[in-house]
C-alpha cells in the first residue's frame, strides 16, 4: 500500500518511465504556477499596525507644517517690526492732527505739516502695529505689504503732480481760480 499510483501502473506495465516523469513534471509546474498566483496569506493585525503607522506619519508631517507656518508667521513680524522700527518718522505732538479712518472709526495723529503734505500726497503711509499708528516711507509701506498683506496701513494714492526739486519756480504755486 506504500507505493504510489503512478508506480503501481509502472510495475503493471501499463505505462512506460518516461510516461511518469512527464507527469510528475506536469504536476510540477502546476503546483508551482497555483502557488505563484496565491496571494500571500495577510495578517490583519499587521494591516492594522500598518495603517495606524502610515496615520501617524501623515499627522507628524502635519504638525510639522503648521510649526513651520507658525515660525514663519513669526519671522514676518519680526520682519514688519524691524522695518518699522528703522524707519518710522518722528511725530509731534505740538503739530498738526492728521485724522484717518482706521477700522470705521476716525483717528488722528499728531504730525507736522510737512508730514501731513506727504501722507496727504501718498509720500508717506500709515501702518498700525501693536496698538501704535507709525508714519513710515512710501516703499517700506510696499515692501511690508508684500511680506503681510493683512496689516492695516493707510497710504493714500500718489498724486501726479509730483514737484520736481530742481523746479526754479517750485515755491510759487498756480492758483485754481486763475483766468486767462
Amino acid at each position: 500500500m506504500g507505493k504510489s499510483f503512478q508506480e503501481q501502473l509502472l510495475k503493471l506495465g501499463l505505462v512506460e518511465k518516461k510516461q511518469v516523469k512527464e507527469a510528475k513534471k506536469e504536476q510540477h509546474q502546476k503546483k508551482k504556477q497555483q502557488t505563484g498566483k496565491k496571494p500571500p496569506a495577510v495578517d490583519e493585525n499587521v494591516l492594522l499596525a500598518r495603517e495606524a503607522e502610515e496615520k501617524k506619519k501623515a499627522r507628524v508631517r502635519e504638525l510639522n507644517l503648521e510649526r513651520e507656518a507658525k515660525l514663519q508667521k513669526k519671522a514676518d513680524d519680526a520682519r514688519v517690526r524691524q522695518l518699522v522700527d528703522e524707519h518710522k518718522l518722528a511725530k509731534d505732538d505740538k503739530g498738526v492732527a492728521y485724522r484717518f479712518n482706521f477700522q470705521g472709526t476716525i483717528q488722528r495723529i499728531f504730525v507736522t505739516t510737512e508730514t501731513a503734505d506727504k501722507l496727504s500726497d501718498g509720500r508717506l503711509g500709515i501702518i498700525s502695529l501693536a496698538d501704535k499708528f507709525e508714519v513710515i516711507p512710501r516703499n517700506i509701506v510696499e515692501k511690508i505689504r508684500a511680506i503681510n498683506d493683512t496689516l492695516f496701513i493707510t497710504l493714500n494714492a500718489p498724486t501726479g503732480n509730483d514737484p520736481d526739486p530742481d523746479d526754479p519756480y517750485a515755491e510759487f504755486k498756480i492758483p485754481d481760480d486763475l483766468m486767462w
